[in-house]
């Protein structure tokens, strides 16, 4: 099945598979397509295959490449810097953490610690945000 033009994709980085398709089926039934990928070079190779997204899901941890890498790629990407960034984590980070993920993401979710409404209602006014400055 293709994506037409006027779906906005959204690219989700997590190695859990419950949750990788958990977060696909709830971007799925909210209008999005879903992209996922299971670690920090799967991610890449999504970033690199050129499609267009809309937002960012990327879990902190990860194998291989750890989602600080995926980040990194990112804003050092042209294409991709303006776009918004959902930091996932399943640890209780350190004040440090805390502020290097507001600095680089555009909002942080615990895993297991969230609303799902909160989640919509997050996506929505994320992908709805301007990208361009």
């Amino acid at each position: 099945m293709s994506t037409q033009n006027n779906t906005k994709q959204i690219l989700i980085v997590d190695d859990d598979h419950l949750l990788r398709n958990f977060f696909s089926k709830v971007i799925s039934a909210e209008g999005y397509h879903a992209v996922v990928a299971c670690d920090g070079d799967d991610a890449i190779s999504q970033l690199d295959s050129n499609k267009d997204f809309c937002l960012f899901i990327v879990d902190l941890l990860l194998p291989v490449r750890s989602g600080w890498e995926v980040i990194e790629y990112i804003k050092s990407n042209e294409k991709f810097r303006r776009i918004p960034i959902i930091a996932l984590t399943g640890l209780a980070d350190s004040f440090d953490e805390i502020s290097k993920v507001k600095e680089s993401c555009d909002a942080v979710l615990h895993k297991g610690n969230f609303e799902l409404t909160d989640f919509l209602a997050l996506i929505n006014s994320l992908v709805k945000k301007p990208t361009s400055m």
